[in-house]
């Protein structure tokens, strides 16, 4: 039996990457969204119609914003996972060296 269908049920590694998919999920969504207007605004403006393709190009900014939002808020999470995780691995190494500075002694 190998290890992989041991943990075939647990989440490899932490649980940030399952909080992520979340995100990535919106931002997918939103960038799909995004691609309809432009399509849209480029028919708009085929038809010479300066008010619709305005109203578009309002609602791609707010778009555009959003996923820049989602993607800051990603990057954010992910450095300060990071950072704990360093923060983690630097309190069990200290843990570990001040294991072997006490010696039981028997008389």
């Amino acid at each position: 039996m190998n290890i992989s269908s041991v943990y075939s049920n647990s989440p490899s590694g932490n649980s940030a990457p399952q909080q992520g998919a979340g995100v990535d999920s919106k931002i997918q969504s939103l960038e799909q969204k995004l691609q309809k207007l432009e399509t849209e605004k480029q028919k708009a403006a085929q038809r010479k119609d300066e008010e619709q393709k305005e109203k578009l190009e309002k609602q791609i900014k707010e778009i555009e914003k959003q996923i820049q939002q989602l993607r800051k808020q990603e990057n954010e999470k992910a450095q300060k996972t990071e950072s704990s995780d360093i923060q983690k691995a630097q309190e069990s190494s200290s843990k570990a060296i001040d294991a072997g500075k006490y010696i039981d002694v028997y008389a």
